[in-house]
């Protein structure tokens, strides 16, 4: 049996689909330097009754209002900043996280009637179609690594062939339309 005492900070606890959700998330996140902390992500129906009475029939503050949560279904997860004694002061990080779980379609409890900014999940069907996105991201070419811009689209993955070619040793311009591609 667990100790329902300590929370599961383990994304591999989460349902594929929350997996997913959560990692793609977090990535968001750290591209805007946002550092996030998972602080808890599947419950046990054990643990989460433990919560559900903090505050009600035991000693301390209430931290859920249902028993019901998308935590022991392994499709929530829970976030601070990771910053010593800052964690959950900083109201301007829980909304821009929670800017960033909007666009890829995640649930935010900040949104609810009764707010909970560190909380985040998704529903079972959840999917995140991504029209086109440019991202800045190592590659290895010819065994170095370098930075590079990517475009990522429909799940293939094409580098911009200027930065691409300059990363190379090639001097990319173009006729009209047309990419031309010479040695420096």
């Amino acid at each position: 049996m667990s100790d329902v005492t300590k929370s599961c900070r383990d994304i591999n606890e989460l349902s594929p689909v929350a997996q997913k959700a959560c990692r793609l998330f977090l990535q968001e996140c750290k591209k805007e330097g946002l550092p996030v902390l998972i602080t808890e992500t599947y419950r046990s129906q054990a643990r989460q009754n433990y919560l559900y009475e903090q505050g009600r029939t035991r000693a301390g503050k209430v931290v859920t209002w249902t028993r019901n949560s998308r935590h022991t279904g392994r499709m929530a997860w829970d976030v601070c900043k990771n910053v010593k004694g800052h964690e959950y002061s900083d109201q301007l990080f829980f909304n821009k996280c929670g800017a960033i779980a909007r666009k890829l379609g995640i649930i935010w409890g900040g949104d609810w009637k009764t707010p909970d900014k560190p909380h985040f999940e998704v529903t079972k069907d959840w999917k995140y179609e991504e029209d086109e996105m440019v991202t800045k991201e190592k590659i290895e070419i010819f065994g170095k690594e370098v930075e590079c811009e990517l475009i990522r689209k429909d799940g293939k993955v094409y580098p911009y062939i200027r930065d691409f070619g300059e990363k190379v040793g090639m001097k990319i311009s173009n006729k009209g339309k047309m990419p031309v591609v010479e040695k420096k």
